[in-house]
């Protein structure tokens, strides 16, 4: 176990090398190195053999092989869907059919339904958020804005849908059922979801969405590609694959696969051209708007999730932060509003650490546990741990997260995270709601 000061050595290193890098403009992955190579030596000096130090950085990192792959794939998928026509196609669809008068209520709402029925934020960013970010740059709606609105209805499914693993974490690491978890969300999600419908119909109701210019741009890229209904092909097999439960990876790789298929047939597009295009990213000559990234960009951000996965594998075998877990929310008489406030400020320090989401709410509901069901019901401790350490990761600019959401956008966390009010309102909806359940006295779960 790591003594008081070197935990806090180690996580104000982590921290400041990571922020450092962040505001300097280099590789978050050299920033993260800091704190990593700071860690291993403490617990290397501390006794722990260096072979397994390495063999548990090692499983660390395959832990997070899931992330890395849909990165990667991410940096793929878009340049495909691309040059196949399929982006081209769905944003001059949507200029159709959209009005732009409510686009970023509309962005909200289809990204809520669509994120409830797959259960993913990052299938849900994949499958609506990207043509529907084409669509917002033609019509000139601010991208920040727009990405907040599909973040923040991603986050509803990936938080509160039976179907999101994330929501199963939760259910599983505080002990309780998926069921008596849903009825635990509803008063936050409520909440929240109010406050974030409500914040989009007033920014577009003042905003002005550029409407007189829609039929100039009903077909700004028929021109450039040959359009059929066949074009709809990957989007729909990557929303299938997941509604099927397959792993993500293998529902892009099929979505990827049906692109270039497409692209081929209908565009022309040789393998040489595919090769260029999911390396560097898609370019025309002919249409700015839609030049995108490739697999090279990603590279940086694939090592910085690799790092962080040896990171949270030396935390997790040698259980650094386990024996400070009681201490934080002192004794018996802590009132419910108290240890809410102090478990989410835990999950937010371990979301800055770890980098990780699926990290935060593994520690705190596990080791919390014992804790809160003497005191409060689980279901109390269930609702705290998806409102801060599930939400929070979303908003840490290096958390894993949170590079995977602003990248599939292409937009960084720190410009649309004021747009993303589902995120930052929950928090403090289940401040509030946790101090009236505690003047209220009640002893048992909703």
């Amino acid at each position: 176990m790591l003594t008081n000061r070197q935990l806090g050595v180690t996580i104000l290193i982590t921290i400041l090398g990571l922020a450092a890098a962040y505001v300097l403009h280099i590789a978050l992955a050299i920033g993260f190195s800091f704190g990593l190579i700071t860690l291993i030596v403490i617990v290397w000096r501390g006794g722990a053999a260096f072979r397994g130090i390495l063999r548990s950085m090692w499983e660390g990192v395959t832990q997070t092989k899931e992330v890395m792959w849909i990165l990667a794939l991410v940096g793929v998928v878009i340049p495909t869907w691309t040059a196949s026509g399929t982006i081209p196609y769905m944003i001059d669809l949507g200029l159709r059919i959209v009005d732009p008068s409510y686009f970023l209520t509309f962005s909200f709402a289809l990204s809520v339904c669509i994120s409830m029925l797959l259960g993913t934020s990052t299938g849900t960013l994949s499958s609506v958020g990207i043509p529907l970010i084409g669509l917002a740059m033609l019509l000139q709606i601010p991208l920040p804005m727009v990405a907040g609105a599909l973040v923040s209805g991603a986050f509803v499914g990936d938080r509160t849908s039976p179907f999101s693993s994330a929501n199963r974490l939760v259910a599983s690491s505080t002990g309780v059922t998926v069921k008596e978890l849903f009825k635990a969300l509803l008063p936050t999600t409520i909440g929240a979801g109010g406050i974030a419908l409500v914040f989009f119909l007033f920014c577009d109701m003042r905003g002005k969405w550029h409407q007189e210019e829609n039929n100039v741009l009903s077909q700004q890229f028929g021109s450039g590609f040959n359009y059929s209904i066949w074009l709809l092909v990957p989007v729909l097999l990557l929303l299938l694959s997941i509604l099927l439960r397959f792993k993500t990876r293998n529902g892009f790789l099929l979505s990827i696969a049906s692109a270039i298929g497409i692209g081929l047939i209908f565009q022309g597009v040789t393998w040489e051209e595919w090769l260029h295009a999911m390396w560097f990213g898609y370019h025309s000559m002919t249409f700015d708007s839609l030049q995108t990234k490739g697999l090279s960009s990603m590279v940086e951000l694939i090592v910085l999730i690799a790092l962080a996965g040896a990171f949270n594998g030396i935390l997790e075998e040698n259980r650094v932060l386990q024996a400070y877990m009681q201490k934080l929310l002192g004794g018996s008489s802590t009132s419910l509003f108290a240890a809410t406030i102090r478990t989410g400020l835990f999950g937010l320090g371990l979301g800055l650490v770890s980098c990780t989401q699926t990290l935060p709410i593994m520690m705190t509901g596990r080791s919390l546990l014992p804790f809160w069901k003497e005191r409060f019901p689980r279901s109390q401790l269930a609702r705290v741990v998806a409102d801060s350490s599930l939400i929070l990761a979303a908003m840490i600019p290096w958390n894993m997260l949170a590079i995977v959401c602003g990248t599939i956008v292409g937009v960084p966390v720190e410009h649309y995270i004021s747009y993303a009010p589902f995120l930052w309102a929950l928090p403090l909806c289940t401040m509030m709601w946790s101090y009236g359940w505690g003047r209220r006295g009640r002893a048992v779960g909703y």
